[in-house]
């Protein structure tokens, strides 16, 4: 699991979609819809990060905080509302809030908001920030979504594993590679490993002892990429309450990995390319050149000669980029190393949880073979993950542990259905989604909707009469 989250909002149905979406993103979940009760499971439990509402009945999330910030001083606080101000939204990261959102927000900005929490440093997160911006559910300048340093000697817990021509040609240029400046454009589907390429290359460079810096581009708010990449001074837009270094300056020295660069503003890439070209940028408001030294690594799962003919990329830093262009074959290309990557991923989690060695049994063996991988190595790791797990102290994963579901009070095959579209829609849009389908399954009765939902028939009502949905009157 990648973190331990208390999540708190007296609203059940949208406490149910977060607690869902963040699952399925492998955080540790505690849902609580009564801030009492949740102050007192932090009492004999140990958290990473709170998540509450602003407004609720029994304490405001402003008083759940000050209690956190007395009692739990590492733990980190994240405000969510939907009657947020700008003022509202500066005392609180002064007061000691991490992060700050405004409804409506969609899982994309909440998921983001909390990578960023677990990617930043526990000495940044405690240093004071600027403002949040201006707009509605704009992401505060506190924090940058930029990873800690990364030491040399972490570089043996990643490996890019298989026997595949392909790989093996990867890995024996991987030296010549990593010990020049040049930068590297790395392609390939979402879940091929193109991360973990990068992360070698890095550890196989002279730059190794630098830092070592990530920037998901599509995660990042569309009015925050230029202040994220290049920094901003006081007064550069409202809100900008302090200067503030943006990941050029934080990587100098070292590496910065831009995945999925083609999700960046085309009006963003020229600066980009200035960078690569003359080695300095401009902080957002100043206009006084910075000298940085940083080598560029970037990825993408698009093609690119399309990105540059529908105008999404720029063709000259597509040149500029592709120095070494690097490309990480689908699962699918290399089924030889699916016996191999499996095994990895076995060790690795049975070392993770010290459960007995296992093994794959022949049918699942032959199981593996005949998927379709659409989501590559990541698809591969999470089955496994899932079989060591439910394996506990068998020896041997079965085709039964991976393919096992598990299920919570809420059908399964309804979440499905809404979930699907999870990172690209409103959570509010969800929500109503979710109404309309537990509807359709029982017929239009509100309460057997309600009793599927695990939630009140009056619950349907109002959210279905605030969302302005034309049927809402005849149920």
């Amino acid at each position: 699991m990648k973190g331990r989250i208390l999540i708190l909002d007296d609203d059940k149905l949208l406490l149910g979609f977060m607690e869902e979406h963040l699952s399925m993103n492998n955080f540790e979940i505690f849902a609580f819809d009564s801030p009492l009760k949740a102050l007192e499971y932090l009492e004999d439990h140990q958290v990473d990060l709170v998540i509450s509402d602003v407004k609720m009945n029994e304490m405001t999330g402003d008083e759940v905080m000050s209690r956190i910030n007395k009692l739990y001083p590492d733990i980190g606080v994240i405000l969510i509302t939907g009657f947020g101000s700008i003022n509202h939204s500066v005392n609180a990261i002064r007061k000691g809030a991490f992060d700050y959102i405004t409804k409506p927000f969609t899982s994309r900005e909440i998921l983001y908001r909390v990578n960023r929490f677990f990617e930043t440093s526990e000495e940044d997160r405690k240093k004071p920030a600027a403002s949040p911006a201006k707009k509605a559910g704009a992401t505060p300048e506190k924090a940058r979504p930029a990873s800690p340093r990364q030491k040399k000697t972490d570089a043996g817990k990643v490996r890019m594993v298989g026997n595949h021509e392909h790989i093996r040609r990867l890995l024996n240029l991987l030296p010549r590679i990593a010990r020049n400046n040049a930068p590297i454009l790395i392609q390939g589907e979402s879940g091929t490993g193109k991360e973990v390429y990068a992360h070698l290359v890095h550890h196989e460079s002279d730059r190794a002892e630098g830092p070592y810096l990530k920037i998901n581009c599509a995660n990042l708010p569309s009015e925050l990429v230029e202040s994220t990449l290049f920094g901003h001074v006081k007064g550069a837009f409202t809100g900008a309450i302090s200067d503030r270094k943006g990941a050029f300056d934080e990587a100098d020295g070292g590496t910065l990995l831009l995945d999925e660069i083609t999700e960046i503003d085309i009006t963003v890439q020229a600066k980009l390319l200035r960078v690569l070209q003359e080695k300095e940028f401009q902080r957002v408001g100043s206009q006084k050149p910075i000298k940085v030294d940083v080598r560029v690594i970037a990825t993408t799962n698009r093609n690119m000669n399309e990105a540059i003919s529908q105008n999404i990329f720029r063709e000259d830093l597509f040149y500029r980029l592709n120095v070494f262009p690097i490309t990480i074959p689908p699962l699918r290309e290399r089924k030889e190393d699916i016996p191999l990557l499996a095994q990895f991923f076995i060790d690795k989690y049975t070392q993770q949880y010290s459960f007995t060695d296992k093994h794959l049994s022949k049918d699942l063996s032959q199981h593996l073979m005949q998927l379709e991988w659409k989501g590559n190595v990541r698809e591969l790791d999470n089955k496994i993950h899932r079989g060591v797990i439910l394996a506990q102290d068998d020896p041997e994963i079965t085709i039964e542990h991976i393919e096992d579901n598990m299920f919570t009070e809420v059908d399964e095959e309804l979440k499905s259905e809404v979930l699907s579209d999870v990172p690209l829609i409103p959570i509010e849009e969800m929500e109503l989604q979710m109404i309309k389908k537990a509807l359709e399954k029982t017929q239009g009765n509100q309460k057997k909707a309600a009793k599927l939902l695990g939630i009140s028939d009056r619950t349907i009502r109002n959210k279905l009469k605030n969302s302005g949905w034309a049927g809402a009157d005849e149920l």
